[in-house]
């Protein structure tokens, strides 16, 4: 007979540490996506000015 409880553990383990590692990568992405959000923010760059459209 399988033994069920050490099945479960394992699963039960398995599934908890993934979210662990999914919750690590979205801080990461947030962090990464924060640095580039600052860093184009401070870019001193002249803005774009939207023209009127030429006429054919």
């Amino acid at each position: 007979m399988a033994d069920y409880k050490k099945l479960y553990y394992k699963m039960f383990n398995a599934a908890t540490d993934a979210e662990k590692l999914i919750s690590q990568a979205a801080g990461l992405m947030r962090t990464a996506q924060q640095e580039c959000e600052e860093t184009y923010m401070d870019a001193d760059e002249t803005p774009l000015r939207l023209t009127e459209k030429p006429e054919e």
